[in-house]
């Protein structure tokens, strides 16, 4: 049996929704005018702070790169799994181990771009 995810259509926005959008970008062009080169993070960032998101304020590259760091990890603790269970005898033959661990590493980097595809919005 195949699994078929059911993802709901995106809804429009509310009036309420459209009306604070433009108060906001005309607020933002105020700010910018101000201070020129605020950067896109800030804007996120206060965004985030001003609505209680503090996930928002997380930069997107320290997400990429803890959610790297935990695939690098993942990987070497495979690979030293697989070493010692071979080493002892039991585990894959000596040519089955790269499969299983280049296996390993494309889910690891389908989560990365997951993340990276979140992280983006």
């Amino acid at each position: 049996m195949v699994f078929l995810p059911m993802v709901p259509p995106p809804r429009p926005p509310s009036g309420r929704a459209l009306d604070l959008g433009r108060r906001l970008k005309a607020e933002v062009e105020r700010f910018e005018q101000q201070y020129p080169g605020t950067s896109r993070e800030d804007l996120r960032a206060a965004a985030g702070i001003a609505i209680g998101e503090e996930s928002a304020t997380v930069p997107v590259q320290r997400r990429v790169r803890a959610a790297a760091l935990g695939l690098v990890v993942a990987v070497g603790g495979l690979g030293v799994m697989l070493k010692t269970a071979e080493s002892a005898g039991g585990g894959p033959s000596g040519a089955a181990a790269p499969y299983l661990i280049i296996g390993m590493a494309c889910i690891g980097a389908i989560v990365v771009a997951v993340v990276v595809r979140r992280a983006r919005g």
